[in-house]
């Protein structure tokens, strides 16, 4: 008795709920803008190692503001507006281009370096004016190791500048 009760309750409930959570995709032309189409305005933001492996970049010069300056030149080269991080926040159509840098030390000499650059784009929600979230449009990265003699982890920069390259390619192919 219970069971015959309790199913039909369910699939009401299931119902409702399929049908609620439909409102939030009901304007699928937004949903579909989720791509590098149009981006134009973008701020970069580097998430560095912390502690002593920020301390290794450092010792070889390698640092968040050099990452931070090298990015925004080359997106400039390449037709881009780049903002701050704080004007980004007041603009909808600001993008955040997201580099995240990891280093460590697993072979007594070697740098194991592990690099990721995404581009996350803001989709409005549809229930309040200027309420946004997050969509991660695109992404790459790359690993690898570096010796502990010699130029280090300088290669950094280069390899970093790689992936802003890729991302720029694969703007241009969608624009």
């Amino acid at each position: 008795m219970k069971n015959r009760i309790l199913l039909p309750i369910s699939v009401l409930l299931a119902l409702l709920i399929s049908l609620s959570a439909g409102a939030y995709y009901e304007d699928y032309k937004t949903y579909a803008n989720a791509t590098l189409r149009g981006l134009k305005t973008i701020a970069i933001n580097v998430d560095p190692p912390i502690g002593y492996y920020y301390g290794e970049m450092l010792r070889y010069g390698v640092t968040t503001s050099g990452f931070q300056d090298r990015i925004s030149q080359r997106l400039r080269d390449a037709g881009f507006t780049v903002i701050s991080f704080e004007e980004a926040l007041e603009n909808p159509e600001a993008v955040l281009l997201d580099l995240r840098v990891r280093v460590d030390i697993p072979w007594g000499s070697y740098y194991a370096y592990d690099l990721n650059l995404s581009v996350k784009q803001k989709v409005p929600l549809p229930q309040n004016i200027n309420s946004f979230y997050s969509v991660l449009t695109w992404s790459d990265g790359q690993i690898g190791a570096l010796q502990i003699s010699g130029p280090g982890l300088q290669y950094l920069y280069d390899y970093s500048l790689q992936l802003v390259e890729n991302f720029i390619k694969a703007h241009q192919a969608q624009n």
